[in-house]
């Protein structure tokens, strides 16, 4: 089987953004930047067949993070 790469990129963009920790419970708790699986679930949202595997391996942050 020929197993091919190919980069891809995405800018996500927003005021806000909830990276929630599954134990924070009902007082959620955010990540400055989203986790692998967020950015996996992102890019499967957009692009999903039973042969293509996403693997991120960067996550870029283009402007300062403000608490």
């Amino acid at each position: 089987m020929i197993r091919l790469s190919y980069p891809i990129a995405m800018e996500v963009a927003g005021n806000t953004a909830m990276w929630t920790r599954p134990d924070t419970g009902d007082c959620p708790v955010s990540y400055p930047a989203p986790t692998y699986s967020a950015v996996k679930a992102i890019f499967e949202s957009i692009l999903w067949g039973p042969a293509i595997e996403i693997v991120p391996t960067k996550v870029e942050i283009c402007t300062p993070i403000r608490y």
